[in-house]
């Protein structure tokens, strides 16, 4: 199943939260798993031997037949359960392959590889603490496993316990030290820790080792970029295919002030109709500084694309409220190195991996507020309303400011949509509109050129949601007060 596996891994990327292939080969499992029973029927044992020669041959769908036709004759075997559930997650059908993969388990308590795919495919679907519980397993029963450490630590990373991820994964890379993926992986959570310096040593390491890492280049290019250091940059993103690259690539064009360059690489961008967010923010800023009219991929003058409404108590319940704001306020809750924000915290990790009922129940409220933001604006004929993802996942973080506290200008680069609500606010000065959004088309490392950017600001209340394109960039307006400005905060991201 290398061949398979490698090809998935070439195609996945990792934003601000990682996907990853089943790391399996259905060469390892006979060579670790064996078994005994000379007493199984022929048939069973030619069927299984078909199936191997062609899953080894790298032939899956011939494979796929014979462990098809083996589990229909009622037949019982941990390798074909195992080696099947691969190829269906490798065609999308990772529900299934789950189910095979318990039955495999169940079958044969100690297959460890077993442990590390179906926790790998229940990452996957959204079910970090269950996907966990499987990989520490794993680990549990193969601990000199470097993959098994490098998957682990992906997961912890997601669900935001980031010095477990990193003990993982600096684990995987001791067992294993040419592990360019590992090294990769360990670049994103330093980064993510504020150890920029050490996060560029193992991102270049990773590029050392395989130049062809798009996601290692893609980040080394991003730290390089919000550090200021643009030309260097863009060593890392020239002839990279990979969209983020792209429009990394424009952004850095852009912040060089290199408009033939500029021009030249948009036309691109719009001929291979390349779109994201970053794309959007990128347009919406060059159209003011050089008086163009620049046609975004993504969405145009997206300020015409916020939405607001309120989620009442009938939708949300008061109780279900306040354990929100408990979670934030509780200690042993973990939080992120958060380099735009002034006193104040986020939260870790994504809150949707949680299994508690006032998430389930917040999500469930984003997800009706979000059908009718797409609803609202379906004849725009925008790009983002256009090509809104098929296959999509929500993350979301709480954000919780003191007095004195605010939030830079940024926007949501990897994001499709971005949403907040409001669940505790400061009392606002209406003169100086404190503790209040502000919207703008002005990117905060772009050149201004002289031109001034019109922004436009909301006076928030509690139990407000705004849903707006990622590529809009937002800021907090500062604020003095005792009470905390507490936010849900949440993207919708294409898989």
């Amino acid at each position: 199943m290398e061949k398979s596996g490698k090809k998935n891994q070439e195609k996945k990327t990792i934003p601000e939260v990682t996907t990853f292939p089943v790391p399996f080969a259905s060469k390892k499992v006979k060579e670790n798993v064996t078994f005994s029973n000379k007493s199984a029927k022929d048939s069973q044992e030619k069927i299984i031997s078909q199936a191997f020669k062609f899953h080894l041959q790298g032939n899956f769908s011939e494979a796929a037949k014979f462990y098809q036709n083996f589990i229909k004759l009622g037949f019982n075997d941990p390798r074909v359960f195992s080696n099947y559930a691969i190829i269906l997650n490798d065609i999308g059908k990772k529900k299934e392959a789950a189910i095979l993969l318990r039955k495999a388990i169940k079958l044969k308590p100690d297959f460890a590889s077993a442990y590390c795919n179906l926790g790998t495919i229940l990452n996957d679907l959204g079910k970090s603490l269950e996907a966990e519980m499987f990989l520490g397993k794993a680990i549990q029963l193969e601990p000199d496993c470097a993959d098994y450490h490098s998957n682990f630590g992906t997961i912890l990373k997601n669900i935001g316990k980031l010095k477990e991820a990193e003990y993982h994964t600096r684990k995987a890379i001791e067992i294993k030290p040419d592990f360019a993926k590992a090294h990769s992986n360990l670049g994103w959570i330093l980064k993510e820790t504020g150890e920029r310096k050490e996060a560029r040593f193992h991102l270049l390491k990773a590029i050392e080792l395989n130049p062809k890492l798009e996601l290692a280049n893609f980040m080394l290019a991003q730290q390089l970029y919000y550090e200021g250091n643009y030309e260097e940059a863009i060593n890392y993103l020239k002839d990279k295919n990979h969209k983020r690259s792209q429009s990394l690539y424009l952004g850095c064009l852009l912040c060089l002030d290199r408009v033939s360059d500029f021009s030249k690489l948009y036309s691109d961008i719009l001929e291979k109709r390349i779109c994201n967010a970053e794309i959007g923010g990128i347009i919406d800023h060059a159209n003011i500084i050089y008086k163009k009219k620049y046609k975004s991929t993504f969405c145009n003058e997206a300020k015409n694309y916020i939405f607001w409404d309120k989620i009442n108590e009938e939708l949300f319940s008061r109780s279900d409220l306040n354990e929100l704001i408990s979670y934030v306020k509780d200690k042993k809750t973990i939080k992120r190195c958060q380099r735009l924000l002034n006193e104040g915290m986020q939260t870790s990790g994504n809150l949707f991996s949680l299994d508690y009922p006032f998430i389930k129940s917040i999500k469930h409220a984003l997800e009706l507020k979000i059908e009718l933001y797409k609803a609202k604006f379906k004849d725009s004929k925008e790009g983002f309303i256009n090509n809104w993802p098929k296959d999509y996942e929500l993350r979301s973080w709480i954000i919780s400011m003191k007095s004195g506290g605010f939030l830079k200008q940024h926007n949501h680069e990897y994001g499709w949509v971005t949403g907040s609500f409001y669940l505790q606010l400061p009392r606002s000065d209406i003169a100086s509109n404190s503790g209040n959004i502000s919207f703008s088309y002005q990117g905060p490392q772009y050149p201004i050129k002289g031109k001034s950017f019109n922004s436009r600001i909301k006076k928030l209340e509690e139990r407000d949601i705004c849903i707006f394109p990622s590529s809009l960039f937002h800021k907090t307006i500062p604020f003095e007060s005792s009470k905390e400005r507490i936010c849900f905060v949440f993207d919708l991201i294409q898989k």
